[in-house]
């Protein structure tokens, strides 16, 4: 069992996690609580942080054609302030929708999306290849998503 949640607040969290707009009603008809017990619930996992945010996903074919690219960096300087720096610029950037640090050859990985190859050159020449804490990098296009949740199991 999850550390500080019971059976109900995982069951919860996993309808809430495949859908947020799902309501205390219908959560209530898998769930053996009130609505109102689970509004309260849920409140709380708010205000505990349990729930970080409230997004909508879109579907990445309905917005246009979009590239996405995962980015391998090699920092050339790894100080704390220097990868600390580095890690802060990339998250400013709203092409980044994930930003990790690795261990490994590659001391950073970030998943980037794209409108096109030339707004990628341009990302990468002058966010990537231009940053003096950075060696290398390495780019590989991501031909087909098999699989994206952002669900963690519980």
């Amino acid at each position: 069992m999850t550390e500080g949640l019971d059976r109900l607040d995982i069951q919860i969290l996993q309808a809430l996690q495949e859908n947020n707009q799902t309501t205390a009603q219908t959560l209530a008809e898998r769930v053996p609580l009130s609505p109102s017990a689970i509004l309260r619930r849920i409140r709380q996992y708010r205000e505990d942080g349990v729930i970080a945010a409230d997004v909508s996903v879109l579907a990445p074919a309905t917005v246009g054609e979009r590239i996405s690219v995962l980015l391998m960096v090699q920092l050339e300087r790894h100080s704390p302030t220097d990868v600390a720096q580095f890690r802060q610029h990339l998250c400013r950037s709203p092409h980044v929708q994930v930003c990790v640090e690795i261990s490994g050859s590659y001391d950073i990985s970030c998943i980037a999306i794209f409108r096109g190859m030339e707004e990628f050159n341009a990302f990468t020449d002058g966010e990537i290849a231009s940053h003096p804490a950075v060696r290398r990098y390495e780019a590989s296009f991501i031909k087909k998503r098999v699989k994206f949740t952002t669900a963690v199991p519980l």
